[in-house]
């Protein structure tokens, strides 16, 4: 009887052992899965992204200074993140071109810096960014 039963143990034991080791076999030549990656985010940015400059020139343009407020105006940048308030902006002639001064705050993930900066209207009628530096 206690035969019997070390037969029966041994054809449970022995498969479920040798396919262990076998696996184990496996295992050791398997290689990294290259088309899953975990903790990366893909960038839906375009390869050529409009810079904070080209967003605050375009938000100082865009808007009429007679008619902005107190409070100014708010601009941001989703390809870079920066975003910013836009205030003082006045409007002069330089040399026959329109001209546009302000000051702006540029908020980005490494703090907050405060700018000024001017925008004139060129001979092509598009609109350049003459200078923006920090205040001082």
């Amino acid at each position: 009887m206690f035969a019997g039963t070390w037969s029966k143990l041994l054809a449970l034991v022995l498969p479920i052992c040798l396919a262990a080791c076998a696996s184990g076999n496996v295992l050791k030549r398997a290689e990294t899965d290259r088309s899953i990656i975990t903790g990366s985010i893909q960038s839906n940015q375009p390869a050529s992204s409009v810079t904070d400059q080209e967003t605050i020139r375009n938000a100082v343009t865009s808007v009429d200074p007679k008619q902005l407020g107190p409070a100014g105006l708010a601009w941001m940048n989703p390809a870079t993140g920066a975003s910013g308030q836009i205030s003082g902006l006045t409007e002069f002639r330089q040399n026959g071109n329109l001209c546009r001064r302000f000051s702006t705050s540029v908020t980005r993930f490494d703090g907050i810096s405060l700018y000024n900066g001017e925008a004139c209207l060129g001979g092509s009628g598009g609109w350049q960014l003459r200078a923006l530096a920090a205040a001082s």
